[in-house]
């Protein structure tokens, strides 16, 4: 696994408090600090983005969104961090700092309900328009009659 820089990592702990280790960020801070990572420590290929959904007993609706930029030098790095969400929380599109972040977010979107905020086209990207729900939460029915397929 190719790991930040460890001088990225003093930054980043200087800029935003992370520790070294899984990085989580909130909601609020998630677009200020992809923006820095891009700008000042030269993150600049868009990776991905998955999301989670993490149902709880006390908490049914717990996602988690987690992006991975790369760092393209020599020898190479990438940096991932992760981000808590609450059903109906949104987190802000990256899409007008990475072009690659547009689809990605409206698969995640499309298949989990999350919504990404400021994103220039947010809709569904594989499920028809007329699709109920979302696939990919573990509260989907898996024996959910859709016509054609079923």
């Amino acid at each position: 696994m190719i790991h930040p820089y460890p001088d990225d990592l003093i930054a980043l702990q200087n800029q935003f408090g992370v520790e070294p280790g899984e990085i989580t960020i909130s909601p609020a801070q998630h677009h200020a600090f992809a923006k820095y990572v891009k700008e000042e420590l030269g993150y600049t290929l868009y990776v991905t983005v998955v999301g989670s959904h993490w149902p709880q007993e006390e908490e049914p609706d717990l996602f988690e969104v987690a992006t991975v930029l790369r760092k393209p030098s020599t020898p190479s790095a990438i940096i991932r961090w992760r981000v808590p969400l609450k059903d109906e929380e949104s987190i802000d599109s990256l899409a007008d700092l990475f072009a690659g972040a547009d689809w990605q977010e409206r698969e995640q979107f499309d298949l989990l309900g999350i919504t990404f905020a400021k994103h220039p086209d947010l809709r569904r990207l594989m499920m028809s328009e007329d699709w109920d729900g979302h696939p990919l939460r573990k509260s989907y029915a898996i024996d959910t009659p859709h016509h054609p397929w079923r």
